[in-house]
């Protein structure tokens, strides 16, 4: 006789199944997009560490080295697999990506099902979080790799904390805290992991007040000092990039009120995802009434959730699980020139899906007459989603598609004009057309220094020198710190034949960064053409200690070396350049230069 399985063990099975099935047909149409120019090209497809596979070199630099403005190493792992096993193609690295959503999807229904006890309310808020269009950007965006993987970890690090909680050991600490770290080694958002456990022992473990505040933090120590370091680690490498330098022209209030407003923006875009875009571009000021009135908005909802503490604490779990989680990336510390994004909600939006699955659940239990509505509008709801994430995928099937979808669907800024002309130009457009685009930002946003280089380049390229100048000047005097473009300006002197003009540029570029490997480079090169070659060698030798991953960097250093007759000292320099890359021609030949010169002298 064979035992059968009880119809209410299954129900589990049954709804993941629904909610993966659910997940794969919304996302369907990502296996026909392919890579975009933002990030795409410096995570995967331009990157040689990355899309040469997995080699000792590659492997080293994503620990210790700086990936894109980041240190992800598991992240960076992940592209390097990809590229091993499918060579540099988009459409499989697109399927991992909604791989690693739908295992997500299903990790939220295990995890809220472990946490809580419930059956029906997890496998709606995990269908929520599946189907929602503002995951399309992690999902649909080779790039964000990161987000998945580090919700991916974090989901399981709270698994093992519901573990932990039902018998407190050390091992089961120690597999919340390695979860933990793996997250953080997929992207630094994962710093508020240690504070989700907190708001978890409010609910739903209510282990507070049973146990003091400072009891629970003292426990969560370990973890809290981690993400401590992490931080600090994460602030040097985007300081240290330059990733953080637009956020420097805005004032910490500003900041303040780009978050609040940011904040409120989030909650609309999660009840009502209409327009949604790659970039938003930060407005530099928000009317003070928008600031005020988002103040108060979330000030009463945070009203609201202190009050329904005692009959529904999940709505402060998850209003303050959203705005907490959101901290790392809501402005206040400015990194790049979004003011907000879509990917940041890929796993705060859990506490709005949370906070508002709990009382409406509670609603249908409560109104027996009402319930077969509440569930129709709970499934159209969900239909609706899926539909409008199925619409907005085929957005990232290239660059212009994506940016020219962003226009259309009212997202129009400078940002969004600037990396459409660079993928017109990348595709073959006539130069008129990239122009255009490049004068279009600009109308949009006058000082936008990225579209002032660019036509300043192509005025470079055209001979029009006069130009060129006039575009690089209003650069500096929109951003006069930003030492690249006191690099520009050096390096349309050295254009028109005037190295020595240039020199004070690239000089003033070293003041203002002295690890700057643009300025460095020039003027190694302006020394070089004068024989200073000394002067020419401390240049390069600079250039390749900041950029020690750079081959090109080594090998000009090496280059330098050996026609100071000091081939002894360029052969490590060179031989680390073909570890970096294998097939790089100049440092074959400067290897070849380095051991016929150290043969002559022995």
């Amino acid at each position: 006789m064979t035992s059968r399985t009880p119809a209410s063990d299954r129900r589990p099975l049954l709804l993941g199944g629904l909610i993966a099935l659910a997940t794969v047909l919304a996302f369907w149409g990502v296996g026909a997009c392919g890579f975009v120019n933002l990030d795409d090209d410096a995570y995967v497809e331009h990157q040689p560490l990355v899309n040469q596979g997995l080699r000792a070199a590659g492997v080293a630099w994503a620990f210790t080295g700086v990936h894109s403005s980041n240190w992800h190493p598991l992240t960076t792992l992940s592209h390097m697999l990809d590229c091993e096993l499918f060579g540099v193609r988009a459409a499989p690295m697109h399927w991992e990506n909604l791989l690693w959503h739908t295992l997500n999807a299903l990790l939220v229904f295990v995890v809220w099902r472990a946490l809580t006890g419930a059956l029906w309310r997890p496998a709606f808020v995990a269908a929520l979080f599946a189907l929602h269009p503002l995951h399309v950007e992690s999902v649909a965006w080779i790039s964000e790799r990161k987000d998945l993987l580090c919700a991916f970890f974090w989901l399981l690090g709270l698994w093992a904390y519901a573990g932990y909680v039902r018998r407190p050991t050390a091992g089961r600490m120690g597999l919340v805290g390695g979860a933990m770290i793996l997250s953080l080694l997929s992207k630094p958002m994962a710093v508020t992991f240690p504070c989700t456990l907190l708001l978890l022992d409010f609910w739903p473990l209510r282990r507070w007040p049973g146990k003091s505040w400072l009891a629970l933090f003292r426990e969560k120590l370990p973890l809290f000092g981690l993400v401590a370091a992490h931080s600090v680690l994460t602030w040097l490498v985007q300081s240290g990039s330059g990733a953080a330098q637009f956020g420097e022209r805005f004032s910490v209030g500003v900041r303040a009120a780009n978050a609040l407003v940011s904040y409120v923006r989030y909650l609309g875009k999660t009840v009502w995802p209409e327009t949604l875009a790659p970039l938003y571009f930060h407005p530099g000021h928000w009317p003070p009434l928008f600031v005020a009135g988002a103040a108060a908005l979330l000030a009463a909802l945070t009203w609201l959730g202190w009050r329904l503490r005692h009959t529904q604490p999940a709505v402060l779990f998850g209003w303050l699980f959203f705005l907490g989680t959101l901290v790392p990336v809501i402005g206040l510390v400015q990194v790049g020139a979004q003011a907000l994004a879509d990917r940041y909600m890929y796993l705060p939006i859990l506490g709005l899906l949370t906070a508002g699955a709990w009382p409406a659940a509670a609603l249908v239990a409560q109104r027996d007459r009402l319930r077969p509505a509440l569930v129709g509008i709970a499934a159209l709801l969900l239909l609706a989603l899926g539909l409008r994430t199925a619409r907005q995928v085929p957005a990232w099937r290239g660059s212009v598609a994506l940016y020219t979808h962003s226009i259309a669907s009212g997202e129009d800024n400078a940002a969004v004009r600037y990396l459409l002309a660079v993928s017109l130009a990348a595709a073959g457009r006539p130069a008129t057309e990239v122009e255009a685009q490049f004068r279009a930002a600009l109308r949009l946003r006058p000082d936008y220094v990225n579209a002032l280089t660019q036509l300043a380049m192509i005025a470079i390229a055209t001979g029009r020198f006069d130009d060129a100048r006039r575009h690089i000047e209003e650069s500096l005097r929109a951003e006069p710190g930003n030492p690249n473009l006191h690099v520009n300006r050096g390096a349309l002197a050295v254009r028109a034949g005037r190295p020595d003009e240039a020199v004070p540029h690239f000089e003033r570029a070293l003041q203002l960064d002295p690890r700057n490997a643009l300025a460095h480079s020039e003027l190694a090169q302006i020394r070089f053409a004068q024989k200073r070659l000394e002067d020419a060698a401390a240049h390069y030798a600079a250039r390749a200690r900041g950029d020690r991953w750079n081959p090109d960097a080594l090998t000009d250093y090496a280059a330098t070396l050996c026609h100071l007759g000091r081939p002894a000292e360029a052969l490590p320099l060179v031989e680390r350049a073909l570890w970096i890359a294998p097939g790089h021609a100049t440092a074959s030949r400067i290897l070849g230069v380095a051991r016929e010169l150290l043969a002559k002298k022995s």
